[in-house]
């Protein structure tokens, strides 16, 4: 049977799981209540609760503090800082769109740069590869991650993992000022996307030895748009740029490498929050053996940026879990699913995969959807 067109099978991809998770977690809450944490009043920082089944299950965590940003900007609450603006920005932009329903409005732009992103990392893989099975095993095993629900919601991480392979992909093919361009949605998106200039210069530096002198163009580029946001705090909101740091230390704190992960052990052999504890710390460790894979096999440019996001992991100690929401941030180091799909060659892994993939998937986000702490 001849295959689908690649644009196509992206799409039935994207199509399939997205109304997928959106009938799943709907079931799920018609099935079993909602088991909102303390302080719930708190969490959604004045923004009106989801009456919408089909939108309700989607108004989890951080997404209120979003809402309440693309409603209010960032006096909506003391905190608001910790996020550059790019992704509240486009919420607000697309909420006249959504009948004035925010978290509509950020799910419509999360779901447009997933698809996106699907398409782009499509494209990636088969650059690398020059495989279209591998590349459509790639796209896939990203989609069905256990936390690729995140990819949906109305989080910045789908428009965060647009902006990096976008850039990555721009080096590797020396499209300098776009690579800088893409950069700077990195850093607008994240607060940790600053870190995309390490990748970028060193990419930089490499072609400039090699008598390329326009690759500098690209950490320029994406260093000014990342001083954006604090020349916009300082400018435009008279506070200093470091309570863009204050906002996000609130959080937890920078620790030494892998101090983290020994008092997640430790924690666990405590029996304190062991079941989170273990997800995130074998989150952790899967993608520590990932990234060594990535630096190994693929090209050098995917090494640099997958250390240098599990070396941040590795020093970032949340609170109440010191490895919190890794299994949800470890998704942005994607290389490692161009190393799966290489894995998945062999059909006995290529099923291990997928069955663990999808089991993930549902069990996440089932938890999300009843305020279960998954990231």
């Amino acid at each position: 049977m001849k295959k689908l067109p690649w644009v196509i099978y992206v799409l039935v991809v994207f199509t399939a799981v997205h109304i997928f998770l959106n009938v799943w977690m709907w079931g799920v809450r018609q099935v079993l209540p909602a088991s909102a944490p303390p302080g719930l009043t708190n969490l959604y920082k004045g923004v009106l609760l989801e009456t919408n089944p089909w939108l309700e299950p989607w108004q989890r965590w951080d997404t209120p503090q979003y809402q309440a940003i693309a409603e209010r900007g960032y006096t909506a609450f003391d905190t608001a800082l910790f996020t550059p603006p790019l992704y509240p920005w486009l919420m607000r932009l697309f909420t006249p769109l959504t009948g004035g329903n925010s978290l509509l409005a950020g799910m419509v732009v999360a779901g447009i740069a997933c698809l996106l992103c699907l398409l782009a990392f499509y494209q990636m893989a088969q650059y690398e590869f020059k495989d279209v099975t591998l590349a459509r095993r790639a796209v896939l095993y990203l989609a069905v991650f256990p936390t690729a629900f995140f990819l949906f919601a109305a989080y910045p991480e789908s428009l965060f993992l647009l902006g990096v392979m976008m850039a990555l992909m721009s080096v590797r093919l020396k499209k300098w000022i776009w690579a800088g361009v893409w950069g700077a949605v990195v850093a607008l998106t994240r607060t940790p996307g600053i870190l995309i200039l390490i990748p970028l210069v060193w990419a930089s530096w490499s072609t400039w030895r090699s008598g390329d002198r326009r690759s500098w163009l690209s950490p320029v580029i994406a260093l000014a748009g990342a001083a954006l946001f604090p020349a916009y705090v300082l400018i435009g909101l008279h506070l200093p740029p470091t309570a863009i740091l204050e906002a996000v230390g609130r959080g937890g704190h920078l620790a030494f490498p892998g101090w983290n992960m020994i008092e997640a052990v430790s924690r666990i052999l405590h029996g304190q929050l062991v079941e989170e504890n273990l997800i995130e710390l074998a989150f952790t460790l899967f993608f520590i053996v990932l990234t060594i894979f990535i630096w190994k096999k693929l090209p050098r440019l995917y090494g640099v940026y997958a250390v240098t996001l599990m070396l941040l992991f590795l020093t970032r100690f949340g609170s109440p879990q010191p490895l919190v929401s890794l299994a949800r941030y470890v998704i942005e180091i994607f290389p490692a699913f161009l190393v799966l799909a290489a894995w998945g060659r062999k059909p006995g892994i290529n099923r291990l995969i997928l069955y663990l993939s999808w089991f993930g998937l549902l069990f996440f986000s089932a938890q999300f959807a009843i305020w279960g702490w998954v990231g």
